[in-house]
């Protein structure tokens, strides 16, 4: 299945979701993948079929993980970190 759509969820669905979408576009780009969409929430907009993916902080993993697939990050600026678990995830989805 091809991730069509990725959700960055926090807490208010404010900052820290917005910095990470940013990043995300960046890695997206570099990876290849700029097609797919990709939009940040806060934690309660993150349920079944919302997403494809769901990319959040480790504090609100348990709640996101109720949506289907997630990446928790423990530090959300680090684009680098970002970079690792998403291509991790991609390699174990084939």
């Amino acid at each position: 299945m091809k991730i069509r759509k990725i959700l960055c969820c926090c807490i208010s669905g404010m900052g820290s979701s917005f910095i990470v979408e940013m990043n995300l576009k960046k890695v997206l780009d570099k990876l290849n993948m700029s097609d797919v969409e990709v939009n940040h929430a806060g934690i309660y907009d993150a349920f079944p079929g919302a997403a494809d993916l769901y990319i959040c902080s480790s504090d609100v993993y348990e709640e996101c993980l109720k949506a289907g697939d997630t990446i928790p990050l423990d530090r959300l600026t680090d684009i680098h970190e970002l970079e690792t678990k998403l291509s991790a995830y991609l390699v174990n989805r084939k």
